[in-house]
């Protein structure tokens, strides 16, 4: 696994523990967004990294996570679309180009491109 998911990873899990330790949704929602932000700024720094897609997959993740937390759907529903946009991200537009089943190469970003 890439050194930059490791770090989000590893985001992802110190999130989780504050919102074990808090037990305020709204507190909840705003560790996600803090996670999302965070996530951002690790994905910036890295010129090889597919930023639009990888933002695409986190806010994604990050939309599950507060409609779940707010109680708006239930955990059931959450998981499911979970492992669907996993899925789509592995199987579907997000992983492919024009139906080819080789994956899509990163968007290579320079510096001057900031």
């Amino acid at each position: 696994m890439n050194k930059v998911w490791l770090q989000i990873f590893a985001t992802m899990i110190v999130g989780s523990i504050l919102k074990s330790a808090l037990h305020n949704s709204l507190v909840w929602v705003a560790i996600d967004l803090g996670i999302l932000g965070i996530s951002y700024l690790i994905l910036r720094q890295h010129l090889n990294v597919n930023l639009k897609g990888s933002m695409l997959f986190l806010s994604g993740l990050t939309v599950i996570s507060i409609l779940a937390d707010l109680n708006l759907m239930s955990d059931m529903v959450s998981n499911l679309l979970v492992l669907g946009l996993v899925g789509w991200m592995m199987f579907g537009k997000g992983g492919q180009s024009n139906g080819n089943r080789n994956p899509k190469s990163p968007t290579i970003r320079h510096k001057w491109h900031k």
